[in-house]
């Protein structure tokens, strides 16, 4: 009887014995969860969001970034007067603090920024007279000549810093290949700081009423021949100018690539960069209205070449009747940074799978 009473007691222990061994399981298991293959940071990235519960983010679309971009290319002072040349023009560069709006493929930007420029035109060779002048070298005062000033290779320089604000409007062109866009707008700039140098060479020579053919090469009768002549000048006065602009480019992002699994801390950055051409043209005429000579020879000192004044061919009143308008043609880099929102888990355990 004894026998049977030990047997029934172990019956009755076994189930509870077997319960307390799946609850410390179970707990085991929910403590190293974590430590799992499959749950690790390694692998994570190997999962979907199916193994990680629900999340939801405040994502909707709409992105606001900061960033700066740096231009340069190519630029020239586009005019229509007959003795200044297009070309060979200059350079410049810009540093733009942007704020950009997307929404989906929509890109509004602004921002305010900086722009140095430096532009060299050349001129057409010019040839000036002076009649019935007096040989006062020879003794005789009813000896009359005519005097001629030669000036060529004659190139003006014209450097200058802008303030600008832009204003663009564009679009995100989605392909296989990547991500393209175009932006296309206006900025207004106005020229704060700059000056002006005026590099040329020139020649005086004579024709004698009572002569054959022209002499030149004689100091004795102030007739010099190649002269080096450089001016320098105060900055050009050019008028506030409003300019078109134009750019197409790649960008790439840090979200560019879909993520299989939820956004972590690190996956919030937006960062973007755009390696673009622009092209922008000025709709205004920025031609300063001055009354400045392009070559002044004082009738006390005509024979002195260091005595002559001379002015940046923008700024003087030959240039005034004229319109003259900015071009710049570059490459464009930018680099834009925002956050996503974080995001909020709604079914998941308490490690937040």
């Amino acid at each position: 009887m004894s026998k049977l009473r030990y047997i029934l007691l172990i019956l009755l222990l076994c189930p509870m014995m077997g319960r307390a061994q799946r609850r410390l399981s179970a707990d085991q298991q929910e403590i190293d969860l974590h430590r799992q293959s499959g749950f690790s940071a390694r692998e994570v990235e190997n999962k979907t969001d199916a193994l990680f519960g629900l999340h939801a983010s405040l994502y909707s679309g709409t992105h606001h970034l900061i960033g700066l971009s740096v231009d340069g290319g190519w630029s020239s002072f586009i005019n229509n007067m007959p003795a200044a040349k297009n070309t060979p023009g200059g350079g410049s560069i810009g540093l733009h603090f942007l704020y950009e709006y997307q929404y989906s493929g929509l890109i509004i930007q602004t921002g305010i920024g900086i722009a140095y420029q430096r532009v060299f035109t050349d001129l057409l060779d010019t040839t000036m007279y002076h009649y019935n002048m007096d040989d006062a070298w020879s003794g005789i005062s009813t000896r009359k000549f005519d005097l001629r000033h030669t000036f060529f290779d004659r190139r003006d320089q014209a450097q200058q810093l802008y303030g600008r604000i832009p204003l663009y409007v564009g679009h995100y062109i989605f392909g296989g290949q990547g991500i393209a866009y175009f932006l296309a707008g206006f900025h207004a700039q106005y020229a704060f700081w700059g000056n002006t140098k005026q590099r040329l060479t020139g020649s005086t020579a004579g024709k004698y009423h009572d002569f054959v053919g022209v002499w030149d090469e004689m100091d004795n009768h102030g007739f010099r021949k190649n002269v080096p002549i450089e001016r320098k000048g105060d900055q050009l006065k050019l008028k506030f100018d409003l300019m078109a602009h134009a750019e197409v480019g790649y960008e790439y992002n840090t979200q560019q690539a879909a993520k299989d699994y939820r956004v972590r801390p690190s996956d919030r950055i937006d960062c973007r960069l755009r390696f673009a051409a622009y092209l922008d043209f000025g709709i205004l005429n920025i031609c300063p209205e001055t009354k400045k000579e392009l070559y002044g020879v004082p009738e006390a000192t005509i024979y002195d070449f260091p005595t002559y004044r001379m002015d940046h061919v923008f700024s003087t009143s030959d240039a005034a009747r004229y319109w003259m308008r900015n071009l710049s043609v570059g490459i464009r880099f930018t680099v834009l940074f925002g956050f996503r929102p974080a995001e909020r888990c709604i079914l998941c355990d308490p490690w937040k799978h």
